[in-house]
């Protein structure tokens, strides 16, 4: 008899409720721009004798990117290293007279104005010849190249461009309504279409201060790491900012009914289905947040709903998600 009454008692699919994450969300959009970006361009004209890179590949800060032809500025060097010395030999003969009371001061300090300006005109030798090299001012990602070893260029034409991608910044537009829950240090979520169903954490590191009269927002900016340089400058990021977290009850939604003004769950315990009313706060992607009426670790039915009934027997014939962790992210209302 109890056999047929096992048989008798309808299969249904339970699965646990869990103590997760709720989470009060905004999406947004925005463009992840580098880190810090620059021209490279040479600081006089000239034509290129070496290029330190090919395009797209690290360099490190310091790292020569460019050279032009110095043979000028070398000469100019040497010609000015040579003055430097003979002036620095003319104010040591000088001294000596002037302190033996043999050289009047006016002589002296035309010894002395002669050994400034050769050191001037030697800084700026050293400073001509070293501006023929285009060194990288930090770690970054270079661009392809626009000119080739033997092409003359001019003064501040920009030859390639180079990226801080190691992490990207994110400008994104959030609602009016929202000004007074974001602040710096906010988290978000940002995913793009070049690495489908991967997201990539981070930080809202400024608040605009300003709200954009035509569209009712205000900008909101985010810091996203990129150690691995993976995410290249300017993609189309899709963003999900965290306005507040909670810890919460949460069970599959498809375990909540309502009807006739009530809402309820059918519990199992020692086989046999228990209805209970529920409170429901928070609807997330497949999750309800339950703020009354069920504890964690509790078992609900989620398939097989409409074959029982309260205190019925029943027959647990599958556990879904036994060994996984519920989680859930609920949308800010009118977000």
């Amino acid at each position: 008899e109890a056999p047929a009454r096992a048989r008798a008692a309808p299969g249904v699919v339970v699965a646990a409720v869990a103590l997760d994450r709720v989470e009060r969300t905004v999406a947004a959009v925005g463009a992840a721009r580098p880190l810090r970006s620059v021209a490279l361009a040479t600081l006089s004209d000239g034509r290129i004798t070496e290029l330190g890179f090919s395009g797209g590949e690290r360099v490190r800060a310091g790292q020569a990117l460019l050279k032009l032809d110095d043979a000028t500025e070398r000469a100019t060097l040497q010609e000015a290293q040579a003055d430097l010395d003979r002036a620095s030999n003319a104010f040591d003969r000088a001294y000596a007279l002037y302190t033996q009371r043999r050289l009047s001061e006016t002589e002296f300090d035309a010894a002395r104005a002669g050994l400034s300006g050769a050191e001037a005109r030697l800084e700026r030798a050293q400073k001509a010849l070293e501006d023929r090299t285009v060194l990288a001012p930090f770690d970054g990602v270079a661009g392809f190249r626009m000119a080739d070893v033997g092409a003359v260029v001019r003064a501040n034409t920009p030859v390639a461009d180079l990226a801080d991608i190691s992490a990207l910044d994110v400008d994104f537009a959030v609602p009016e309504r929202f000004y007074g829950e974001v602040r710096a240090g906010a988290e978000v979520r940002a995913t793009t279409q070049i690495f489908p169903g991967e997201a990539f954490d981070g930080v809202v590191t400024s608040v605009s201060p300003r709200i954009d009269t035509v569209s009712r927002s205000f900008t909101a900016r985010a810091r996203i790491p990129n150690p691995d340089l993976r995410l290249p400058g300017d993609a189309f990021m899709r963003v999900t900012l965290v306005l507040a977290a909670r810890q919460g009850v949460l069970a599959p939604e498809e375990a909540v009914v309502s009807e006739a003004g009530e809402t309820y769950v059918y519990v199992v315990a020692q086989d046999r289905a228990e209805r209970r009313a529920v409170t429901v706060g928070a609807r997330l992607k497949g999750r309800a947040e339950i703020t009354q009426g069920l504890a964690p670790g509790e078992m609900v039915i989620t398939r097989g709903v409409q074959k029982v009934g309260d205190g019925r027997a029943v027959r647990v014939i599958e556990i879904e998600g036994e060994g996984a962790a519920l989680s859930g992210r609920a949308a800010a209302p009118g977000a």
